[in-house]
Protein backbone atom coordinates (compact mmCIF):
# COMPACT_ATOMS: atom_id res chain seq x y z
CA UNK A 1 0.00 0.00 0.00
CA UNK A 2 1.23 3.83 -0.65
CA UNK A 3 1.89 5.39 2.49
CA UNK A 4 0.12 8.90 3.55
CA UNK A 5 3.18 11.23 1.55
CA UNK A 6 3.14 9.20 -1.83
CA UNK A 7 -0.86 8.85 -1.71
CA UNK A 8 -1.06 12.77 -1.31
CA UNK A 9 1.43 13.05 -4.41
CA UNK A 10 -0.51 10.33 -6.25
CA UNK A 11 -3.65 12.26 -5.95
CA UNK A 12 -2.30 15.87 -6.89
CA UNK A 13 -0.70 14.28 -9.70
CA UNK A 14 -4.44 12.78 -11.14
CA UNK A 15 -5.16 16.17 -9.85
CA UNK A 16 -3.25 17.90 -12.15
CA UNK A 17 -4.02 15.81 -15.28
CA UNK A 18 -7.59 15.81 -15.19
CA UNK A 19 -7.22 19.68 -14.67
CA UNK A 20 -4.89 19.32 -17.84
CA UNK A 21 -7.31 17.12 -19.88
CA UNK A 22 -10.18 19.26 -18.64
CA UNK A 23 -8.49 22.88 -19.94
CA UNK A 24 -7.73 21.40 -23.37
CA UNK A 25 -11.45 19.67 -23.51
CA UNK A 26 -12.97 23.15 -23.02
CA UNK A 27 -12.64 25.56 -25.50
CA UNK A 28 -12.46 29.60 -25.40
CA UNK A 29 -16.59 30.06 -25.40
CA UNK A 30 -18.14 31.98 -28.29
CA UNK A 31 -20.66 34.49 -27.61
CA UNK A 32 -20.56 38.00 -25.88
CA UNK A 33 -17.68 36.57 -24.16
CA UNK A 34 -15.94 37.51 -27.14
CA UNK A 35 -16.87 41.41 -27.50
CA UNK A 36 -13.76 42.39 -25.27
CA UNK A 37 -11.75 40.79 -27.41
CA UNK A 38 -12.47 43.50 -30.36
CA UNK A 39 -13.51 47.26 -29.99
CA UNK A 40 -17.45 46.42 -29.77
CA UNK A 41 -17.43 47.74 -26.04
CA UNK A 42 -16.54 51.48 -25.48
CA UNK A 43 -17.56 52.87 -21.78
CA UNK A 44 -19.96 50.71 -21.03
CA UNK A 45 -21.75 50.87 -24.80
CA UNK A 46 -22.00 47.72 -27.12
CA UNK A 47 -22.26 48.33 -30.95
CA UNK A 48 -23.71 45.85 -32.27
CA UNK A 49 -22.29 44.35 -35.54
CA UNK A 50 -24.20 42.69 -37.88
CA UNK A 51 -22.13 43.75 -40.50
CA UNK A 52 -18.37 42.27 -40.12
CA UNK A 53 -18.79 41.05 -43.87
CA UNK A 54 -18.67 45.01 -45.22
CA UNK A 55 -15.39 46.11 -43.18
CA UNK A 56 -14.33 43.24 -41.16
CA UNK A 57 -13.16 43.19 -37.63
CA UNK A 58 -9.91 43.41 -36.44
CA UNK A 59 -9.20 42.13 -32.80
CA UNK A 60 -7.28 44.02 -30.47
CA UNK A 61 -4.40 41.83 -30.26
CA UNK A 62 -3.86 41.67 -34.02
CA UNK A 63 -3.72 45.64 -33.52
CA UNK A 64 -1.51 45.17 -30.87
CA UNK A 65 0.90 43.08 -32.84
CA UNK A 66 0.87 45.58 -36.00
CA UNK A 67 1.70 48.37 -33.40
CA UNK A 68 4.96 46.75 -32.72
CA UNK A 69 5.68 45.77 -36.02
CA UNK A 70 5.50 49.57 -36.75
CA UNK A 71 8.21 50.10 -33.88
CA UNK A 72 10.33 47.85 -35.52
CA UNK A 73 9.37 50.33 -38.70
CA UNK A 74 10.24 53.34 -37.51
CA UNK A 75 13.09 52.92 -34.56
CA UNK A 76 14.89 50.77 -37.57
CA UNK A 77 13.76 51.80 -41.16
CA UNK A 78 16.43 50.93 -42.93
CA UNK A 79 16.18 47.23 -41.73
CA UNK A 80 12.43 47.50 -42.18
CA UNK A 81 12.65 48.61 -45.70
CA UNK A 82 15.58 46.38 -47.19
CA UNK A 83 16.67 44.08 -44.77
CA UNK A 84 16.29 40.22 -44.01
CA UNK A 85 14.10 40.57 -40.86
CA UNK A 86 11.89 43.71 -42.41
CA UNK A 87 8.64 43.55 -43.71
CA UNK A 88 9.56 40.76 -46.67
CA UNK A 89 9.80 37.76 -43.57
CA UNK A 90 6.69 38.86 -43.01
CA UNK A 91 5.24 38.53 -46.54
CA UNK A 92 7.04 35.13 -47.05
CA UNK A 93 5.60 33.84 -43.69
CA UNK A 94 2.36 35.14 -44.28
CA UNK A 95 2.05 33.63 -47.66
CA UNK A 96 3.14 30.37 -46.59
CA UNK A 97 0.73 30.10 -44.25
CA UNK A 98 -2.00 31.18 -46.00
CA UNK A 99 -1.03 29.16 -49.41
CA UNK A 100 -1.40 26.16 -46.93
CA UNK A 101 -4.62 27.33 -45.65
CA UNK A 102 -6.02 27.83 -48.65
CA UNK A 103 -4.63 24.65 -50.58
CA UNK A 104 -2.19 26.59 -52.74
CA UNK A 105 0.28 24.54 -53.87
CA UNK A 106 3.15 26.85 -55.19
CA UNK A 107 3.08 30.01 -52.70
CA UNK A 108 5.29 31.77 -55.28
CA UNK A 109 1.67 32.22 -57.26
CA UNK A 110 0.41 34.12 -54.44
CA UNK A 111 1.25 37.75 -53.94
CA UNK A 112 0.09 40.22 -51.35
CA UNK A 113 -2.26 43.73 -51.85
CA UNK A 114 -4.06 45.61 -50.49
CA UNK A 115 -7.72 44.71 -50.82
CA UNK A 116 -9.45 42.60 -53.44
CA UNK A 117 -10.31 45.93 -55.06
CA UNK A 118 -6.62 46.43 -56.03
CA UNK A 119 -6.67 42.47 -56.69
CA UNK A 120 -8.97 43.03 -59.63
CA UNK A 121 -7.09 45.79 -60.56
CA UNK A 122 -4.03 44.42 -60.96
CA UNK A 123 -5.34 41.69 -63.30
CA UNK A 124 -8.23 42.98 -65.39
CA UNK A 125 -5.75 46.11 -66.23
CA UNK A 126 -2.96 43.69 -67.43
CA UNK A 127 -4.26 41.21 -69.42
CA UNK A 128 -1.88 40.04 -72.41
CA UNK A 129 -2.70 41.15 -74.49
CA UNK A 130 -4.68 44.53 -73.27
CA UNK A 131 -8.16 44.82 -73.17
CA UNK A 132 -9.50 46.87 -76.03
CA UNK A 133 -12.87 47.48 -78.20
CA UNK A 134 -13.66 44.26 -79.25
CA UNK A 135 -13.44 42.69 -76.04
CA UNK A 136 -16.07 41.54 -73.71
CA UNK A 137 -15.92 40.86 -69.76
CA UNK A 138 -18.60 38.70 -68.54
CA UNK A 139 -20.24 39.47 -65.07
CA UNK A 140 -23.11 38.85 -62.62
CA UNK A 141 -25.97 41.07 -61.65
CA UNK A 142 -24.78 40.21 -58.28
CA UNK A 143 -20.87 41.79 -58.78
CA UNK A 144 -19.53 44.01 -56.32
CA UNK A 145 -20.70 47.59 -57.07
CA UNK A 146 -17.08 48.91 -57.20
CA UNK A 147 -15.97 46.41 -60.08
CA UNK A 148 -19.33 47.51 -61.93
CA UNK A 149 -17.54 50.68 -61.32
CA UNK A 150 -13.80 48.89 -63.12
CA UNK A 151 -15.94 47.83 -65.66
CA UNK A 152 -17.74 50.74 -66.69
CA UNK A 153 -14.01 53.26 -66.49
CA UNK A 154 -12.56 50.32 -68.93
CA UNK A 155 -15.43 51.07 -71.02
CA UNK A 156 -15.07 54.45 -70.98
CA UNK A 157 -11.49 54.57 -71.76
CA UNK A 158 -10.66 51.71 -73.57
CA UNK A 159 -14.10 50.56 -75.44
CA UNK A 160 -14.35 47.76 -73.33
CA UNK A 161 -17.66 45.84 -72.90
CA UNK A 162 -19.49 43.84 -70.09
CA UNK A 163 -21.87 41.29 -70.61
CA UNK A 164 -24.18 40.86 -67.55
CA UNK A 165 -25.95 38.11 -66.72
CA UNK A 166 -28.73 38.56 -64.60
CA UNK A 167 -29.47 36.56 -61.28
CA UNK A 168 -32.84 35.64 -60.17
CA UNK A 169 -33.68 35.79 -56.58
CA UNK A 170 -34.54 33.86 -54.10
CA UNK A 171 -31.86 31.51 -55.25
CA UNK A 172 -32.73 27.88 -55.07
CA UNK A 173 -29.65 25.86 -55.76
CA UNK A 174 -26.47 26.09 -57.89
CA UNK A 175 -28.68 26.14 -60.89
CA UNK A 176 -29.82 29.53 -60.35
CA UNK A 177 -25.96 30.49 -60.99
CA UNK A 178 -25.38 27.73 -63.85
CA UNK A 179 -28.38 27.71 -66.05
CA UNK A 180 -28.03 31.47 -66.95
CA UNK A 181 -24.69 31.61 -67.31
CA UNK A 182 -24.53 28.78 -69.68
CA UNK A 183 -27.85 30.08 -71.87
CA UNK A 184 -25.70 33.50 -71.97
CA UNK A 185 -22.57 31.65 -73.22
CA UNK A 186 -24.94 29.59 -75.71
CA UNK A 187 -26.35 32.55 -77.01
CA UNK A 188 -23.17 34.62 -76.91
CA UNK A 189 -19.80 32.73 -76.57
CA UNK A 190 -19.70 32.13 -80.64
CA UNK A 191 -20.89 36.20 -81.85
CA UNK A 192 -18.36 38.26 -79.33
CA UNK A 193 -15.27 38.09 -77.65
CA UNK A 194 -14.99 36.85 -74.04
CA UNK A 195 -11.79 37.46 -72.91
CA UNK A 196 -12.08 36.97 -69.07
CA UNK A 197 -15.33 35.70 -66.84
CA UNK A 198 -15.40 37.22 -63.20
CA UNK A 199 -17.89 36.01 -60.62
CA UNK A 200 -17.81 36.09 -56.93
CA UNK A 201 -16.74 32.78 -54.73
CA UNK A 202 -19.35 34.32 -51.91
CA UNK A 203 -21.57 37.13 -53.51
CA UNK A 204 -21.99 40.56 -51.66
CA UNK A 205 -25.31 41.47 -52.36
CA UNK A 206 -26.91 39.27 -51.33
CA UNK A 207 -24.45 36.83 -50.12
CA UNK A 208 -24.75 33.43 -50.87
CA UNK A 209 -21.91 30.56 -52.11
CA UNK A 210 -21.57 29.85 -55.77
CA UNK A 211 -20.76 26.74 -57.29
CA UNK A 212 -17.13 27.96 -58.33
CA UNK A 213 -15.53 24.45 -59.17
CA UNK A 214 -19.00 24.12 -62.00
CA UNK A 215 -18.85 27.53 -63.18
CA UNK A 216 -14.82 27.49 -63.74
CA UNK A 217 -15.62 24.23 -65.48
CA UNK A 218 -18.47 25.90 -67.73
CA UNK A 219 -16.11 28.94 -68.60
CA UNK A 220 -13.26 26.85 -69.27
CA UNK A 221 -15.31 24.77 -72.47
CA UNK A 222 -15.34 28.21 -73.73
CA UNK A 223 -11.65 28.57 -73.17
CA UNK A 224 -12.77 31.54 -70.97
CA UNK A 225 -10.21 32.26 -68.26
CA UNK A 226 -11.80 32.86 -65.30
CA UNK A 227 -11.23 35.81 -62.15
CA UNK A 228 -12.88 34.25 -58.95
CA UNK A 229 -13.52 36.91 -56.54
CA UNK A 230 -13.00 35.77 -53.00
CA UNK A 231 -13.77 39.10 -51.00
CA UNK A 232 -16.04 37.33 -48.35
CA UNK A 233 -14.47 33.85 -48.20
CA UNK A 234 -11.06 33.64 -46.55
CA UNK A 235 -12.26 32.69 -42.75
CA UNK A 236 -15.74 32.65 -44.01
CA UNK A 237 -16.11 29.10 -45.77
CA UNK A 238 -13.32 27.15 -46.60
CA UNK A 239 -10.62 27.83 -49.95
CA UNK A 240 -9.18 24.62 -52.01
CA UNK A 241 -7.39 26.29 -55.44
CA UNK A 242 -6.68 22.87 -55.78
CA UNK A 243 -10.30 21.88 -56.37
CA UNK A 244 -10.90 24.77 -58.33
CA UNK A 245 -10.87 22.91 -62.06
CA UNK A 246 -7.54 24.82 -62.30
CA UNK A 247 -8.74 28.37 -61.55
CA UNK A 248 -6.81 31.09 -63.53
CA UNK A 249 -6.92 33.97 -61.11
CA UNK A 250 -8.54 33.94 -57.18
CA UNK A 251 -7.89 37.06 -54.57
CA UNK A 252 -9.74 37.47 -51.01
CA UNK A 253 -9.01 39.29 -48.16
CA UNK A 254 -7.94 38.68 -45.03
CA UNK A 255 -9.31 42.18 -43.25
CA UNK A 256 -12.82 40.96 -43.41
CA UNK A 257 -13.59 37.28 -41.92
CA UNK A 258 -9.63 36.45 -40.54
CA UNK A 259 -9.99 39.60 -38.09
CA UNK A 260 -6.38 40.64 -39.67
CA UNK A 261 -5.86 44.33 -39.98
CA UNK A 262 -7.23 47.01 -42.99
CA UNK A 263 -5.70 46.95 -46.13
CA UNK A 264 -4.62 43.11 -46.72
CA UNK A 265 -5.39 40.56 -48.72
CA UNK A 266 -3.85 37.82 -50.78
CA UNK A 267 -4.03 37.81 -54.95
CA UNK A 268 -3.37 34.11 -56.37
CA UNK A 269 -2.47 33.95 -60.50
CA UNK A 270 -1.80 30.77 -61.70
CA UNK A 271 1.86 29.84 -63.04
CA UNK A 272 0.70 30.19 -67.22
CA UNK A 273 -0.66 33.90 -66.32
CA UNK A 274 2.19 35.09 -64.68
CA UNK A 275 4.06 36.72 -67.77
CA UNK A 276 7.09 39.03 -67.90
CA UNK A 277 5.30 42.61 -67.10
CA UNK A 278 2.35 41.62 -65.66
CA UNK A 279 0.26 41.02 -63.70
CA UNK A 280 1.29 44.25 -62.63
CA UNK A 281 0.58 46.24 -59.08
CA UNK A 282 -0.78 49.44 -58.81
CA UNK A 283 2.50 51.18 -58.94
CA UNK A 284 5.24 50.77 -61.43
CA UNK A 285 8.53 52.02 -60.30
CA UNK A 286 11.12 49.67 -62.29
CA UNK A 287 11.46 47.91 -65.83
CA UNK A 288 9.37 45.46 -64.73
CA UNK A 289 11.74 42.50 -65.28
CA UNK A 290 10.95 40.59 -62.18
CA UNK A 291 9.16 37.77 -61.57
CA UNK A 292 5.64 37.94 -60.41
CA UNK A 293 6.43 37.52 -56.45
CA UNK A 294 9.11 39.86 -56.66
CA UNK A 295 7.03 42.70 -58.96
CA UNK A 296 5.02 42.84 -55.90
CA UNK A 297 7.67 43.14 -52.92
CA UNK A 298 8.41 47.00 -53.68
CA UNK A 299 5.96 49.84 -54.40
CA UNK A 300 7.11 52.61 -52.85
CA UNK A 301 7.31 53.46 -49.22
CA UNK A 302 4.04 52.10 -48.07
CA UNK A 303 3.35 50.89 -44.34
CA UNK A 304 3.07 47.11 -44.81
CA UNK A 305 2.26 46.16 -41.02
CA UNK A 306 -0.72 45.10 -41.81
CA UNK A 307 0.46 42.49 -43.81
CA UNK A 308 2.54 41.10 -40.76
CA UNK A 309 -0.56 41.18 -38.79
CA UNK A 310 -1.91 38.74 -40.50
CA UNK A 311 0.33 36.11 -38.50
CA UNK A 312 -1.68 37.46 -35.57
CA UNK A 313 -4.70 36.95 -37.16
CA UNK A 314 -3.71 33.29 -37.30
CA UNK A 315 -2.31 32.35 -34.05
CA UNK A 316 -5.60 34.40 -32.47
CA UNK A 317 -7.69 31.79 -34.67
CA UNK A 318 -5.47 29.02 -33.81
CA UNK A 319 -5.97 29.85 -30.05
CA UNK A 320 -9.76 30.04 -30.49
CA UNK A 321 -9.52 26.62 -31.86
CA UNK A 322 -8.78 27.09 -35.35
CA UNK A 323 -11.13 27.19 -38.28
CA UNK A 324 -13.11 24.80 -38.71
CA UNK A 325 -14.70 25.77 -35.22
CA UNK A 326 -15.11 28.95 -36.26
CA UNK A 327 -16.41 28.65 -39.46
CA UNK A 328 -19.29 26.15 -38.32
CA UNK A 329 -20.00 28.92 -35.54
CA UNK A 330 -20.73 31.59 -37.89
CA UNK A 331 -22.45 29.02 -40.26
CA UNK A 332 -24.97 27.62 -37.60
CA UNK A 333 -25.36 31.17 -36.14
CA UNK A 334 -26.21 32.60 -39.43
CA UNK A 335 -28.57 29.76 -40.64
CA UNK A 336 -30.66 30.09 -37.07
CA UNK A 337 -30.83 33.92 -37.30
CA UNK A 338 -32.31 33.86 -40.36
CA UNK A 339 -34.91 31.15 -39.68
CA UNK A 340 -36.10 33.28 -36.89
CA UNK A 341 -36.37 36.58 -38.18
CA UNK A 342 -38.08 35.46 -41.36
CA UNK A 343 -40.51 33.41 -38.99
CA UNK A 344 -40.94 36.29 -36.85
CA UNK A 345 -41.19 38.51 -40.00
CA UNK A 346 -43.55 36.48 -42.06
CA UNK A 347 -40.82 36.93 -44.56
CA UNK A 348 -38.64 34.92 -46.68
CA UNK A 349 -34.58 34.06 -46.97
CA UNK A 350 -33.00 34.51 -49.88
CA UNK A 351 -31.46 31.34 -50.28
CA UNK A 352 -31.12 27.41 -49.28
CA UNK A 353 -28.99 26.47 -46.17
CA UNK A 354 -26.17 24.92 -48.13
CA UNK A 355 -25.39 28.32 -50.37
CA UNK A 356 -25.09 29.96 -46.60
CA UNK A 357 -21.93 30.73 -45.28
CA UNK A 358 -21.64 33.14 -42.12
CA UNK A 359 -24.35 35.54 -43.48
CA UNK A 360 -27.72 35.36 -44.30
CA UNK A 361 -30.21 37.72 -46.46
CA UNK A 362 -33.70 38.13 -44.59
CA UNK A 363 -36.54 39.93 -46.62
CA UNK A 364 -38.14 42.74 -44.47
CA UNK A 365 -41.87 43.38 -44.66
CA UNK A 366 -42.10 46.51 -45.97
CA UNK A 367 -42.58 47.92 -49.48
CA UNK A 368 -40.93 51.00 -49.01
CA UNK A 369 -37.67 51.55 -49.69
CA UNK A 370 -37.59 54.69 -48.17
CA UNK A 371 -38.37 52.95 -45.11
CA UNK A 372 -35.84 50.53 -45.48
CA UNK A 373 -33.20 53.09 -45.69
CA UNK A 374 -35.04 54.91 -42.79
CA UNK A 375 -35.02 51.32 -40.48
CA UNK A 376 -31.29 51.06 -41.66
CA UNK A 377 -29.88 54.57 -40.49
CA UNK A 378 -32.08 54.77 -37.15
CA UNK A 379 -30.57 51.35 -36.22
CA UNK A 380 -27.01 52.80 -36.31
CA UNK A 381 -28.05 55.71 -35.20
CA UNK A 382 -30.24 55.30 -32.32
CA UNK A 383 -29.70 51.69 -30.95
CA UNK A 384 -25.81 50.96 -32.13
CA UNK A 385 -26.44 48.54 -34.26
CA UNK A 386 -24.81 48.02 -38.04
CA UNK A 387 -26.96 45.86 -40.45
CA UNK A 388 -25.80 45.81 -44.20
CA UNK A 389 -27.09 49.04 -46.42
CA UNK A 390 -30.71 49.31 -47.23
CA UNK A 391 -31.14 46.39 -50.21
CA UNK A 392 -33.60 45.91 -52.69
CA UNK A 393 -33.67 43.62 -55.61
CA UNK A 394 -34.94 45.02 -58.90
CA UNK A 395 -38.73 43.98 -59.97
CA UNK A 396 -36.94 42.62 -63.05
CA UNK A 397 -34.62 40.27 -60.82
CA UNK A 398 -37.06 39.00 -58.06
CA UNK A 399 -38.83 42.36 -56.82
CA UNK A 400 -37.62 42.58 -52.95
CA UNK A 401 -37.99 45.86 -52.13
CA UNK A 402 -36.13 45.45 -48.84
CA UNK A 403 -33.62 42.65 -47.50
CA UNK A 404 -30.83 42.61 -44.84
CA UNK A 405 -27.73 40.76 -45.73
CA UNK A 406 -26.63 40.10 -41.70
CA UNK A 407 -23.67 38.51 -40.60
CA UNK A 408 -22.97 35.59 -37.90
CA UNK A 409 -20.00 36.51 -35.69
CA UNK A 410 -18.26 34.41 -32.73
CA UNK A 411 -19.00 37.70 -30.37
CA UNK A 412 -22.67 37.20 -30.95
CA UNK A 413 -25.06 34.67 -29.43
CA UNK A 414 -28.75 33.38 -30.50
CA UNK A 415 -30.21 36.38 -28.37
CA UNK A 416 -28.40 39.06 -30.36
CA UNK A 417 -30.54 38.10 -33.17
CA UNK A 418 -33.58 37.72 -30.67
CA UNK A 419 -33.26 41.64 -30.21
CA UNK A 420 -32.60 42.69 -33.84
CA UNK A 421 -35.59 40.80 -34.82
CA UNK A 422 -38.09 43.01 -32.24
CA UNK A 423 -36.34 45.98 -32.96
CA UNK A 424 -36.97 45.83 -36.40
CA UNK A 425 -40.41 45.53 -36.02
CA UNK A 426 -40.48 48.37 -33.07
CA UNK A 427 -39.18 50.60 -36.01
CA UNK A 428 -41.63 49.68 -39.03
CA UNK A 429 -44.57 50.19 -36.68
CA UNK A 430 -42.58 53.35 -35.51
CA UNK A 431 -42.38 54.50 -39.15
CA UNK A 432 -45.95 54.14 -39.34
CA UNK A 433 -45.13 51.03 -42.38
CA UNK A 434 -48.69 48.91 -41.87
CA UNK A 435 -47.18 46.56 -39.79
CA UNK A 436 -49.69 44.00 -39.31
CA UNK A 437 -51.16 43.88 -35.64
CA UNK A 438 -49.79 40.44 -35.19
CA UNK A 439 -46.62 41.62 -35.43
CA UNK A 440 -47.20 44.59 -32.50
CA UNK A 441 -48.46 41.85 -30.16
CA UNK A 442 -45.08 40.61 -30.64
CA UNK A 443 -43.31 43.89 -29.47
Amino acid sequence: MLGTDMMIVFLLLISTLVSSSSSIKDPIPFGNDRLNDFFFVKNGTIFHQFNHGAYGGTAKIVVESQYKYVEQMESSIREWMNGATGYRKCIISAKQRLAEMMNIKNTSDTVLVDNASEGINAIIRNLDPPLGSSDYILDLSTAYGPFKGLYQWLGSRYGVKTLEVPIQWPVTGPESFIQPITAALEANASSINIRVAIFSHVSAYPAVILPVKQLVELFHRYNIPVIVDGAHALGNIEINIEDMSNVDYYFTNTHKWLYSSKSSAILYVRHDHQHLYVPAPAIVDSAMTDDFESRFIWTGTRDRTPYCAILSALDYRQSLGGEKRIMNYNQDLAQYGGQYLSRLWETKILSPENMQSGMTNVQVPTTNFTICQMLVNELYNTYDTMVSGASNIAPELGDIPCYLRLSAQIYQEKNDWHVLGALVMKLLNQFNNNVPKEYISKL
